[in-house]
């Protein structure tokens, strides 16, 4: 299943957080609610708005949120990754693919690539 992916700042990704039912656990929260609405959030980070270093995104595979950097070469791998956004900020396209940490332990579905602001099984 692909997941539409919409790009919020700061203040909005952590009111969505904010906002999670109560009587769940964090992550299956998080997944229930990116089922609900169908699609998951990535928010920038970086000093520049234009120029983001960095990016946190949630999983709707398992429910986590995970971060990564930006960089001017992809790198693929477990310890120093680092992405390229060949797309739009609002629909970003990214590489290498996104792995979860749960996904990685056999414990999520959680593997994407991001494709012009949406994930999609990878």
């Amino acid at each position: 299943m692909n997941y539409p992916v919409r790009v919020v700042d700061s203040d909005a990704f952590d009111a969505w957080r904010a906002g999670l039912p109560k009587g769940q656990g964090f992550p299956a929260a998080v997944k229930a609610k990116i089922a609900a609405e169908g699609g998951t959030l990535l928010c920038w980070f970086g000093e520049d708005p234009d120029k983001p270093v960095s990016f946190q995104w949630m999983c709707p595979g398992c429910g986590s949120t995970y971060s990564g950097r930006l960089g001017d070469q992809p790198i693929g791998g477990w310890d120093w990754p680092q992405w390229v956004n060949s797309g739009t900020l609002e629909r970003p396209t990214l590489a290498p693919s996104l792995g979860c940490g749960n996904w990685k332990r056999g414990e999520c579905v959680g593997h994407w690539w991001l494709r012009d602001g949406e994930l999609v099984p990878a």
